[in-house]
């Protein structure tokens, strides 16, 4: 019997740089045939299976058939530092019906198995296969984001420990290990530099962004003798937003009306872009998450 392999949670940014399979060999024995390939991300992670919990911002129903699947189905699934991309088709029949009757936008949470796809120019498309998705509150978004940020930082705190390791004669294996970094791991992390050739550049990039998601979710700080900004701005979407969305230079204009300042609707649109309470279906044109 098989076991089911770990399900990894990460950002969207972090899957979607990543591009390196790591196939499985080649077997006659039962196991061996069944094993499951993985994809190796940036920081090391060696998945094959991911947890993610988002907003629902565009379902499509793909016109061109893929292999013997009849109906095919693609969601998009954002987080605060970008998006993941879900298929679902004959072969996931319950997905399939979820994602063709969901509402958008929406809370839900996917666990899914890494496909990966190369048109032969070079480049490579990630994306996940549901094997469960359904509904959840935004809650349960929040406590994703800080576990999946958690998990990043540590990732990323072992990548410092990286560039002050002796990378040469074949001594960085040796190196992570006497930091306390487990074999699988540091063997993760020593795939991902000889692959992606990272520069330290990138890694304090992802950590920008991990910092931005969780600021994303945060209360907003009010001050008590000044105007709750945010909470003016939500009453002014919920007016202004009939259903079919607003514009950005709509809402600039009532939020001027309503005495707040430009730069405070331009930061407080924002946040509740990334917090996913709003969604941007196309360039300048939002909508509120219900």
């Amino acid at each position: 019997m098989v076991e089911r392999e770990v399900a990894y949670r990460m950002f969207a940014k972090e899957f979607n740089d990543s591009r390196f399979q790591l196939y499985s060999n080649s077997s006659s024995t039962e196991q061996d045939v069944y094993s499951p390939n993985f994809l190796v991300t940036p920081t090391g992670l060696k998945v094959n299976r991911v947890f993610v919990v988002g907003v629902v911002t565009e379902v499509d129903r793909l016109s061109e058939q893929k292999g013997n699947e009849k109906e095919l189905w693609r969601a998009r699934i954002a987080d605060p530092t970008g998006a993941f991309t879900v298929y679902a088709g004959s072969y996931q029949p319950e997905a399939s019906v979820f994602i063709s009757t969901i509402k958008v936008p929406s809370f839900v949470m996917v666990l899914g198995k890494v496909r990966s796809y190369e048109p032969g120019d070079g480049s490579v498309y990630v994306s996940l296969r549901p094997e469960e998705i359904n509904y959840v509150e935004e809650s349960l978004r929040d406590r994703w984001v800080v576990d999946t940020a958690e998990k990043t930082l540590e990732r990323l705190k072992a990548f410092e420990k990286l560039f002050s390791s002796d990378k040469e004669n074949g001594k960085l294996m040796e190196s992570l290990m006497n930091y306390g970094i487990s074999e699988s791991f540091a063997s993760g992390m020593c795939l991902s530099i000889d692959y992606y050739h990272k520069d330290k550049a990138y890694y304090d990039s992802l950590l920008a962004e991990v910092k931005k998601a969780l600021c994303s979710i945060r209360e907003a700080q009010v001050n008590d003798e000044g105007p709750d900004y945010e909470q003016m701005v939500e009453s002014l979407l919920e007016n202004i937003d009939d259903g079919s969305g607003f514009d950005h230079s709509t809402y600039i204009q009532k939020a001027f009306s309503e005495n707040i300042p430009e730069h405070v609707a331009e930061s407080v649109l924002k946040s509740l872009l990334s917090r996913g309470h709003i969604y941007e279906p196309k360039a300048g044109l939002f909508k509120l998450v219900h």
